[in-house]
């Protein structure tokens, strides 16, 4: 166990966090192996690593959801280890998690007074809401206070999680993966509010992600995790390029996807005047060997399009026809039987059940339940899919990355004729990323027909054969290769 001291930065004062040697183990598994790492204040910390490497597991020490099993964490050079998220809160640290901490019935304002409660028991609702605009004014962010949060766009509910968090006025931020389902101008938008929050109010913030431009555009400094060990220590973002990170991310060089060119075949999905909620008349045809790409700036309907296809949305009129077969109403498990699998844009909320074991979760869906889990060779697919975790692990215990690819494993099955994928690479590192990118290129071009659905559009101009936007709630397109960027970009903006 290392001996905790305190060291001091280039500035002259202590760091604001300093991790000694830390290490934590779950089991026979070890998360983090001897940290030593300095979070500064002024300045943004990249902190990356591939799926599994340990990264959210070092935020929930400082941020008070876990403690080490050795090793110390210094505040200001004095011994800190909160017992809980509140107490670090008090200390001035504020974890913004990956998926969201907002109770979606409640409006921003009860969101704020929620997560006051224990140190600001008088203030008032009306309080509340005239504080939590005059920061978000302060920060240039535009949000909407009446009605509950659960009906926001998925930019708006990232820009709540970030103002419930300073409402706190934390000296130290946390942000894990805050633009993995933002769109380039929502991320960009993000980015600039971290950078100001660090250079001009002198916070010292931590970025977790996977997106390597945004490493290179926001941070000051970088420090890249393998299997829980620093692998490159923290150093200024200018000595590294996006490929070397990327590089020292997985240990090696990250192959690049490889898409052939195919021709259209027959009409696998036919949606005809779909209506549902914001969306209003799609008309969509896809094909067998094609990916369709949905492009589009968040809240303009691309979670209806999603959810009525997926039938956790009734459409309010129209058709989704998958091999003569209406998708509309129909019961999840005759969808599976239809040939139809869903890779959801949230996970935990549509995908997964947390507490089970992931070979029980391997089952959801596909088999009767009860079944012997036998039926399905859970450890060769999670190896297959490079699932970190054991079989009797739950899914909660999987990192975000792991859990995508234990939900991928599950429904790429010998029947499917149609993948409906939403934002599937959240989350993933630049591997595993281009590792599920190249399972739907390929089934593609083996018959299948893909949705993708995503709000990275770097992402779709590599991956799609043909490109759709959809903008206040109608569909535009779709455009052919080679797609011209700048269109999109207008089409996305409501340009035309």
């Amino acid at each position: 166990m290392s001996t905790a001291h305190a060291s001091v930065s280039s500035e002259g004062e202590a760091p604001a966090i300093e991790i000694v040697g830390v290490s934590r183990v779950f089991g026979d598994v070890v998360a983090l192996d001897n940290i030593d790492l300095e979070i500064r204040r002024g300045e943004v910390l990249a902190v990356l690593g591939e799926n599994g490497a340990g990264k959210t597991t070092l935020m929930r020490i400082i941020g008070g959801l876990d403690t080490p099993t050795s090793g110390s964490v210094l505040r200001h050079g004095e011994p800190f280890h909160p017992k809980s998220p509140a107490e670090a809160v008090t200390a001035g640290i504020a974890l913004v998690h990956q998926h969201f901490a907002l109770v979606p019935t409640m409006t921003p304002a009860e969101i704020i007074l929620l997560f006051r409660a224990k140190r600001d028991r008088r203030c008032t609702r009306k309080q509340a809401a005239s504080q939590l605009q005059a920061l978000a004014d302060d920060l240039g962010f535009s949000i909407e206070l009446d009605g509950p949060v659960g009906e926001r766009s998925v930019g708006e509910q990232q820009r709540l999680e970030l103002l419930r968090a300073l409402d706190a006025d934390p000296e130290v931020l946390l942000l894990d993966e805050p633009t993995a389902v933002l769109t380039d101008e929502e991320a960009t938008a993000l980015l600039d509010v971290v950078k100001k929050l660090a250079h001009e109010q002198n916070r010292a913030v931590v970025l977790i992600t996977h997106r390597l431009r945004e490493v290179v555009a926001a941070a000051d400094r970088v420090v890249v995790l393998r299997a829980g060990v620093v692998v490159s220590p923290a150093s200024p973002v200018g000595n590294h390029t996006p490929e070397s990170l990327a590089a020292e991310m997985v240990g090696s060089e990250v192959p690049a996807i490889a898409r052939q060119e195919t021709e259209p075949g027959a009409e696998v999905l036919t949606i005809t005047d779909l209506y549902a909620g914001q969306l209003k008349s799609a008309t969509l045809h896809v094909y067998e060997n094609e990916i369709l790409g949905v492009a589009g700036v968040d809240g303009n309907g691309q979670v209806e399009l999603e959810l009525a296809l997926a039938g956790l949305l009734k459409a309010d009129f129209g058709s989704a026809t998958l091999g003569g077969t209406n998708l509309v109403g129909l019961h999840p498990r005759a969808r599976i039987a239809a040939g139809f699998a869903y890779l959801p844009s949230d996970r935990y909320a549509r995908a997964l059940v947390g507490p089970m074991r992931c070979d029980e979760n391997l089952l959801i869906g596909r088999t009767p339940w009860r079944l012997d889990r036998a039926v399905v060779d859970a450890p060769k697919v999670m190896a297959e899919w490079a699932v970190k975790g054991a079989p009797h692990h739950t899914a909660k215990s999987l990192s975000g990355g792991n859990a995508q690819k234990l939900v991928a494993a599950r429904e790429f099955e010998e029947n499917t004729k149609l993948v409906l994928a939403c934002q599937p690479t959240r989350g993933l590192d630049p591997g595993a990323a281009n590792q599920l990118k190249q399972r739907l290129i390929d089934f593609a071009g083996q018959g299948g027909a893909v949705v993708w659905v995503s709000a990275d559009l770097d992402e779709l101009l590599e991956t799609a054969d043909r490109l759709v936007v959809v903008s206040d709630g109608r569909v535009f397109g779709p455009l052919a290769r080679p797609f011209d960027r700048a269109q999109i970009g207008l089409i996305m903006a409501g340009g035309v």
